[in-house]
C-alpha cells in the first residue's frame, strides 16, 4: 500500500522525490487540454483563464472542503504515480506544525531553476530563498482539533469541517470557513504565496489565489497534510465523526479525471476510509485509523440533508465596534479597534465562564465582519487578540489572543473604480475560553472590550535570522486590507 510520508524525513537527492519530479516533469510536458495534465489538473481547482468544463471546481467555505480535496489529491495521486513510473510512489505531506520544519522543503527550492520541476518562483521570497519559515501562529492547530463537531449550522464556522450546505460552493460570495479551513489551511496559503498575484499577474503569488494555488507543486504536500490532520482529528475520538447522516455530504458526485484521461465520479461516502477505500495511508496513522469509519454506511443512518442544512444559529449581540461606517483598515502597524459592550453582555459573558459545560449555541463568539483586499494578495496574516494591553507583546500563546486572519479565498474585492468581484469573508472566533481567562486575570470590565489586530509575515529561518530580504518583507502589504467591522455575540 502506498504510504504518504512526511517530506522532512525524505532524502531531496533520494528516490521517491526523483520520481515526484519525474512525475510533475511529465505532467507539465502535456498539453493543457489533456486531462492528465498539471496545468489541466490545477485547473480543476481553480483558473483565471476561460473555464472548460471540468474547471473552477474546488470546494471552500463548507463542509465539503475537507472531502473535495481528498478526493482531488486521491485522483492526482494516480496520475502522478503513472507518470512517475513508480508504481508505489504516493504524495509527501509537509508537516509544518513541527517547529523545525516550518521552511519550504529544500527539494521545493533547490535548485531554484526550471531543471526542478518542484520549483516555481511565483512565491514569497523568503520560502524560495530558504531565508523565511511560517511563524508559530499561523501553523497552530489547537483551536481545529478541539472542536468536537464536523460541521456546523449555514451561518457558523463554528466547527472543524465547515458550515452545512445544499449545493456545490466553488467560491462563495460570502465565505464564512471551518476552523481547520481558516487556520491553519488559509493562512499558510497566503504565506507561502506571498503578496501580489492575482487575474492580472497569474504567475506571481500562486498559492495566495484558488484560482493559481494548485499550479505549484507545494499544493499538494500542503494539502496532504490537511487530509491528514482529518484522520488526526477523527483519532481523538470524544465524539467525533464525519457527517455520514448528511445525504448531500454522503451522495453528491464531483466529476474529475484518472490516470487514463477518462472521467470518474467520487462522493463522501467513498472517501470515508483512506485504507479501506483509497489504498493509502500516511507513515503515523494508527491500526484504529484503518478501522475508525465503517466501509459501508448503513442507509437507515443516512437521513434528508433538509434535516440538517436550513438550521441558522441565533445570536445575541454583546457589543459591536463603533467606527461608523468607515472600514477598519489594516497595516503594517497594529490595529487596536473598541468593542462596545451592551448593558447585558456582563451578565451572558459571566454565565458562560461559570459553566462546566458551554454548548455552541450559547457560547462567547468575536465574528470578524466582511475582510477583503483589493486587486493584490496581502501576502501575510493578522493575529487577532482580545484586550491585549499595549505594554505588552503579542503572543499567540498568551491568554489574549483569538485567531488568525487569513485572505485565501476571498478574491479581490469590487471597488468603485472595477475590480474582479470580491468575496468579503466573515470569520468567527469562539473566544469563551478566552473571555474567561480574562476575567480570572482582572483584564475584562464592563463598558468596552479592546480589538487588536497584529500583522505577521514569515519569520526568520534558523539559517538567516537577520536576513535584510527577510526584513525587507515586513514592509506595509498590498491591496489595502481591512474589515467591515467587529461584533461580540453570544453563538454563532
Amino acid at each position: 500500500m502506498p504510504v504518504r510520508r512526511n517530506v522532512y524525513s525524505l532524502s531531496p537527492t533520494g528516490t521517491l522525490i526523483a520520481s515526484l519530479r519525474q512525475g510533475v516533469a511529465k505532467m507539465k510536458s502535456r498539453p493543457s487540454s489533456n486531462p492528465t495534465s498539471w496545468i489541466f489538473q490545477a485547473n480543476i481547482h481553480g483558473t483565471f483563464a476561460p473555464p472548460q468544463p471540468g474547471w473552477n471546481e474546488c470546494q471552500h467555505g463548507s463542509f465539503l472542503f475537507l472531502s473535495w480535496h481528498r478526493m482531488y489529491l486521491y485522483w492526482l495521486e494516480r496520475i502522478l504515480r503513472a507518470a512517475s513510473g513508480n508504481s508505489n510512489l504516493a504524495l509527501p505531506y509537509w508537516n509544518w506544525t513541527n517547529a523545525a520544519q516550518r521552511a519550504l522543503p529544500v527539494a521545493f527550492r533547490q535548485p531554484a531553476a526550471a531543471s526542478n520541476p518542484l520549483f516555481v518562483p511565483g512565491r514569497a521570497l523568503g520560502m524560495n530563498n530558504g531565508t523565511g519559515q511560517l511563524p508559530p501562529g499561523a501553523v497552530q492547530i489547537g483551536t481545529a482539533m478541539s472542536f468536537p463537531n464536523f460541521s456546523s449550522p449555514v451561518n457558523s464556522g463554528q466547527s472543524f469541517g465547515g458550515r452545512r450546505v445544499t449545493q456545490p460552493i466553488h467560491l462563495a460570495p460570502n465565505p464564512i470557513f471551518g476552523a481547520l479551513e481558516n487556520v491553519p489551511h488559509n493562512v499558510i496559503h497566503g504565506l507561502v504565496g506571498g503578496p501580489g498575484g492575482g487575474p492580472n499577474s497569474p504567475s506571481q503569488a500562486l498559492m495566495s489565489w484558488p484560482e493559481t494555488a494548485a499550479r505549484d507543486p507545494i499544493f499538494w504536500l500542503h494539502h496532504a497534510n490537511i487530509d491528514r490532520l482529518w484522520k488526526r482529528w477523527l483519532d481523538q475520538g470524544g465524539g467525533r465523526q464525519n457527517p455520514t447522516g448528511n445525504n448531500f455530504w454522503m451522495n453528491h458526485q464531483f466529476n474529475f479525471f484518472d490516470e487514463n484521461g477518462n472521467q470518474v465520479s467520487m462522493s463522501g461516502k467513498d472517501v470515508l476510509n483512506t485504507v479501506t477505500q483509497l489504498d493509502y495511508r500516511y507513515d503515523d496513522d494508527s491500526p484504529a485509523s484503518a478501522l475508525r469509519v465503517p466501509f459501508d454506511v448503513p442507509a437507515a443512518e443516512v437521513v434528508a440533508a433538509s434535516s440538517q442544512n436550513d438550521d441558522e444559529t441565533e445570536r445575541t449581540l454583546l457589543g459591536e465596534t463603533t467606527v461608523g461606517e468607515e472600514m477598519i483598515e489594516l497595516g503594517a502597524a497594529t490595529k487596536r479597534v473598541p468593542l462596545q459592550l451592551r448593558d447585558d453582555a456582563t451578565e451572558r459573558v459571566a454565565e458562560a465562564a461559570r459553566a462546566e459545560a458551554v454548548p455552541l449555541e450559547e457560547r462567547i463568539v468575536l465574528n470578524v465582519k466582511g475582510v477583503q483586499y483589493d486587486d493584490k494578495s496581502p501576502g501575510v496574516t493578522y493575529e487577532v487578540y482580545l484586550n491585549l494591553p499595549e505594554d505588552q507583546d503579542p503572543d499567540y500563546q498568551s491568554p489574549h489572543y483569538v485567531g488568525n486572519i487569513g485572505f485565501f479565498g476571498m478574491g479581490t474585492h469590487e471597488t468603485e473604480e472595477g475590480g474582479h468581484g470580491g468575496h468579503p469573508a466573515d470569520l468567527n472566533f469562539d473566544v469563551t475560553d478566552v473571555v474567561r481567562a480574562l476575567q480570572e486575570l482582572g483584564e475584562w470590565s464592563e463598558g468596552e472590550a479592546r480589538v487588536s489586530f497584529v500583522m505577521r509575515g514569515l519569520e526568520p529561518s534558523v539559517e538567516e535570522a537577520e536576513s535584510v530580504q527577510f526584513l525587507a518583507a515586513q514592509a506595509e502589504p498590498p491591496g489595502r486590507p481591512r474589515v467591515e467591522g467587529v461584533t461580540l455575540t453570544r453563538g454563532g
